[in-house]
């Protein structure tokens, strides 16, 4: 489904087009729904009983409560993903709950209508199961597609700002474009097999007892796996750390820096593997090896992790000659 994004050039808070979206959608379905309730009034002559039970209503009531409650779970939450003045990630997930809540409810209550409407002498039931297993996961996979296929409009950000400046600066100083690097730091091959034995077989033996014991110390073993697994990004700015590639763990702006060296180290010598902090000092190891140990203004001292010394020469390089300087330098 393509649900485009308004153009918000005249500072407008609202998204016109998802605004739009968020308000047509529902009041279509639970058009859709009255219709099929209507015309299955007939095999409903004492009522309908709502899906969380409770003594029959009236088709007709029974349709007005669906359509509200859809309503209100449809657009309520729909619409704010129509604000311009929330985040684009928060904008898109508002939506794509929108969507899911809003055809969940209508799901149930068809499931309802079905369930309770005798046909071909089957048993009534209060909601049709299969119905309402087959539309929920309709829902949510509705509801993530909608999510990933948003696309919210277009603002000019903090962000923006940044990347003008960097563009600039590189017209500038075109050797700039050399102060920039990427990597990916894990652990050696063996000690991820280790660390996934040390989960799998204490779980095999402990799934006698329940399967579930199996699943956890998988996942422990996973997460201690993703634990030691990072990328490090460096450019005019800072170096970065990031956590399975995600989440921030380590940030070492380059105006703290006095100095950068590619070294050997030992992992046991800075704190052990994965994040350690000590003092004013801080380290992000996935194994012995090359790393580049930085020397900060304060006093601290940060260990990171490379690949081997050919990528921490290049790492310390960098950092040398950004060492003391803003970004703007």
């Amino acid at each position: 489904m393509d649900v485009p994004a308004a153009e918000n050039n005249n500072g407008r808070r609202v998204d016109a087009r998802a605004l739009r979206f968020a308000i047509i959608f529902p009041v279509l379905l639970c058009l859709g729904l009255v219709i099929g309730g209507l015309l299955l009034a007939g095999a409903l002559p004492r009522g309908v009983e709502l899906p969380t039970g409770g003594g029959p209503l009236p088709v007709p009531a029974f349709l007005a409560v669906a359509v509200a409650l859809t309503l209100l779970l449809g657009i309520g939450v729909g619409t704010q993903g129509a604000r311009t003045t929330l985040p684009r990630q928060l904008r898109r997930v508002l939506l794509g709950v929108g969507m899911a809540l809003q055809l969940a409810s209508a799901t149930l209550f068809a499931a309802a209508l079905l369930g309770q409407s005798v046909q071909g002498g089957a048993a009534v039931q209060r909601v049709d199961g299969y119905v309402a297993l087959m539309g929920c996961g309709l829902a949510a996979a509705m509801g993530v597609v909608l999510a990933l296929t948003f696309k919210p409009d277009e603002q000019w950000t903090p962000a923006d700002d940044a990347a003008l400046a960097e563009v600039l600066d590189l017209e500038a100083d075109p050797d700039a474009a050399r102060d920039r690097l990427g990597y990916v730091i894990h652990p050696r091959s063996s000690v991820i097999i280790m660390i996934v034995l040390c989960g799998l077989l204490p779980g095999s033996v402990l799934s006698i007892l329940s399967p579930w014991l199996l699943l956890v110390t998988t996942l422990v073993a996973v997460a201690v796996v993703g634990a030691l697994c990072a990328t490090v990004h460096i450019d005019r700015t800072a170096l970065t750390v990031k956590l399975a590639g995600l989440l921030p763990v380590l940030v070492i702006p380059c105006t703290g820096i006095d100095a950068a060296v590619s070294l050997v180290v030992a992992a046991r010598d800075h704190g052990g593997w994965g994040l350690s902090r000590r003092g004013g000092s801080a380290s992000f190891l996935a194994a012995s090896g090359a790393a580049v140990v930085l020397r900060q203004g304060d006093g601290g001292r940060a260990v990171v992790g490379a690949p081997d010394l050919d990528t921490a020469d290049a790492a310390a390089a960098i950092l040398n000659r950004r060492a003391g300087k803003p970004a703007t330098e």
